[in-house]
């Protein structure tokens, strides 16, 4: 039901001598395996409290936000919204909250960018579903320009290059939203999207399934969870956990050449 809604370079030891093997950087990693997420890439302050969306009508489409406790259609939702405990290296977000889902977006504009701003890379979100329902949550990548709910609306399908729910995966790089694949329910599965100049291919577990297909779009941030307020009835949220983010980018990682004295150094004379 959403709206349709640290940089790391890794380098690798290789010979003295020898021609860089192919290799690829990390642009961007989330692992979730810290004891708490870091507000200069995730906008913890909306996670489980904060405004949400409050669609004109249902399901979604335009509206506006509300402040937790102000009625949308005559319903307001109270926080905590939800859980989203790290534990075990995963991501775990649940909610018996059922009027609001947690929602954790990437900050933008932020210090951390999630994507490059040109050339190739892969998006690659590892995550498995605990509890599947007809309430929709989602794992999206999309481009928009802001994700501060006081200056921007949430993102709608025009912006969605991939969106993963339990429903399905779907995507707008068509420029139309179509359902491109089944999305498997049990146990952990590797979702991807690769670009390749301008043309992008999605995967699951490695394998595409849909494209290569050319588009203008490009991915600005993500968004895990539900936005929006659920003023129509209440609901049973589907949960899901997460185990890693990684946004990698092709070429080879520089390698400073090492001089004899430099080795001795090292080593020792």
């Amino acid at each position: 039901m959403r709206t349709i809604v640290a940089a790391l370079l890794l380098a690798s030891l290789r010979p003295i001598g020898s021609p860089a093997a192919a290799q690829t950087s990390v642009f961007f990693e989330e692992r979730f395996d810290g004891s708490a997420l870091d507000p200069a890439i995730w906008r913890t302050e909306i996670l489980t409290s904060g405004p949400r969306f409050c669609p004109d009508s249902y399901p979604g489409g335009p509206g506006h936000w509300v402040d937790e406790g102000v009625e949308c259609h005559g319903v307001a939702a109270y926080p905590p919204y939800g859980s989203a405990p790290l534990s075990g290296g995963l991501l775990h977000l649940s909610s018996t909250n059922e009027r609001a889902f947690p929602d954790l977006v990437s900050r933008l504009p932020g210090p951390v960018a999630t994507f490059p701003s040109s050339g190739d890379f892969t998006l690659t979100v590892r995550m498995g579903y605990d509890h599947v329902t007809g309430a929709g949550t989602f794992f999206d990548a999309i481009e928009v320009e802001s994700t501060d709910p006081a200056e921007a609306p949430p993102s709608f399908a025009e912006d969605v290059l991939m969106h993963i729910g339990a429903d399905g995966l779907y995507s707008y790089l068509s420029g139309s939203m179509v359902r491109v694949a089944d999305v498997p329910t049990t146990g952990l599965h590797d979702f991807g999207l690769q670009c390749a100049g301008n043309m992008f291919t999605i995967t699951i577990d490695s394998q595409p399934v849909y494209g290569p297909i050319a588009s203008a779009m490009r991915p600005t941030a993500i968004a895990l969870g539900n936005n929006v307020l659920a003023y129509w009835s209440p609901v049973d949220w589907t949960w899901f956990s997460v185990d890693y983010v990684r946004v990698d980018t092709p070429g080879p990682v520089a390698v400073p050449e090492r001089t004899w004295g430099a080795i001795k150094a090292m080593y020792g004379d």
